[in-house]
């Protein structure tokens, strides 16, 4: 990616800008431990800049006993931290699409919080390696519209789950695990990648 982030703070909360000076803005919340130089975020990023997107990579981090609550608690607990941002970012200027994209527990805040919500603008929700285990991500995303990407080799990945999801566009990935690649096989993972990123292309494109 040759356009530089900037780095700014809000709230007590770090982000990174990347201003194509778009009317359309896509918001990223990263996962624990899969920050925003890993693939998938690197290359979404990457995607959502040549698309001509804004980008504003939100940076939570959380000490390891809040994650001792319960998964409502912390999904309310990203959403707490992160939303100044979002309403902040809207409120800058007149964009007229935004895009939510997260990654695992990036999802949660999403889906519980965004997803449910009746926007004032157009927006979408891109969703890699949701918690499909957990009931409350179930029952939000039940006749919503998202794409979601995870892999067979997930431990959330439930086959008998995305069968419920009927609305929403899926993309499955025979093998890839929680960090949507392939432990030890690298051309599969890059493979997986590419795919990956290109049927996200076709889901922005369509809209």
């Amino acid at each position: 990616m040759k356009i530089k982030p900037k780095q700014a703070m809000y709230n007590g909360i770090s982000y990174n800008f990347f201003d194509r000076k778009s009317d359309k803005l896509c918001f990223m919340f990263s996962g624990t431990g899969y920050t925003y130089d890993k693939p998938i975020l690197y290359y979404s990023t990457a995607l959502m800049l040549e698309l001509g997107y804004d980008v504003i990579q939100i940076n939570y981090t959380f000490e390891q006993q809040q994650f001792e609550q319960d998964s409502q608690a912390i999904s309310k607990m990203v959403y707490h931290v992160a939303n100044p941002i979002v309403e902040n970012s809207l409120q800058s200027k007149p964009y007229r699409e935004v895009v939510y994209l997260g990654k695992s527990l990036g999802t949660m805040p999403i889906i519980d919080f965004y997803m449910q919500q009746t926007p004032f603008i157009p927006a979408r929700y891109i969703l890699f390696t949701p918690l499909l285990s957990l009931q409350h991500t179930m029952a939000n995303l039940l006749d919503k519209h998202a794409f979601l990407a995870i892999g067979t080799a997930d431990p959330y990945y439930s086959q008998e789950k995305l069968a419920q999801l009927t609305t929403l566009q899926l993309a499955v990935f025979e093998d890839l695990d929680h960090s949507l690649e392939i432990p030890l096989n690298v051309d599969l993972s890059i493979q997986h990648c590419q795919s990956l990123m290109t049927q996200l292309k076709i889901f922005l494109q369509n809209y």
